[in-house]
């Protein structure tokens, strides 16, 4: 009996792919929803990488989800209108904790007109 050896490169290349890190995800924040002075859902999507198109369309997202997905390591940014109807990109979100230990949502770049409060309320 002839046993075959088997080339370790060729054995190991698939589990090679899963040491690498995920690409990272994008999403973007188009709406939110307030409850007293901090954000309780957002209208949320993930944006093709080509910032051209939606991927998946944004939907009413609860908070617990977008915290989530900064977790997982992926981009939430703020998508602000502008005037000929399309989506300009703002800073990106992050967690922030409220005296109580209440989470919410906050953009890095906290400027007047650039916040997620002055984004459209649903």
């Amino acid at each position: 009996m002839v046993e075959k050896s088997i080339p370790l490169a060729r054995t190991f290349a698939p589990f090679a792919a899963l040491a690498a890190p995920p690409a990272t995800v994008l999403y973007g924040i188009t709406a939110v929803r307030l409850e007293g002075d901090h954000v309780a859902e957002v209208m949320m999507g993930m944006i093709d990488p080509s910032l051209e198109h939606w991927d998946l369309r944004p939907a009413p997202t609860r908070l617990v989800e977008v915290v989530d997905r900064l977790v997982e390591g992926d981009t939430v940014v703020i998508l602000f209108p502008t005037e000929r109807g399309t989506l300009r990109m703002g800073s990106e979100v992050q967690v922030d904790v409220l005296p109580g230990g209440a989470e919410t949502l906050v953009a890095e770049d906290d400027r007047p007109g650039r916040r997620l409060l002055d984004l459209p309320r649903f």
